[in-house]
């Protein structure tokens, strides 16, 4: 869970992960994307995600793969952990 200060022309947010479980191969070539703020849908390993996403959202996807392999829910605070 994610707190997201205002920015730009956006009021503060809640940013949320939620581990999706496997995706096994015909399923993965099945997904698209249905919403117009996304163009593009790209699975990738977790060395490579962090080259892909801004540096907010890459502390934001390392705070959750953390909580995955301790099974405790991580709180941020604009992208870094406040406990």
């Amino acid at each position: 869970m994610d707190w997201v200060e205002p920015h730009g022309p956006w009021d503060d947010q809640l940013a949320c992960i939620f581990d999706g479980g496997v995706v096994d191969d015909s399923r993965a070539a099945a997904l698209r994307p249905h919403d117009e703020e996304l163009s593009e849908l790209v699975f990738a390993a977790y060395d490579e995600s962090r080259s892909l996403l801004p540096p907010r959202l890459a502390r934001r996807f390392e705070a959750a793969v953390e909580a995955v392999s301790d099974g405790r829910m991580r709180y941020l605070r604009n992208g870094i952990p406040i406990w």
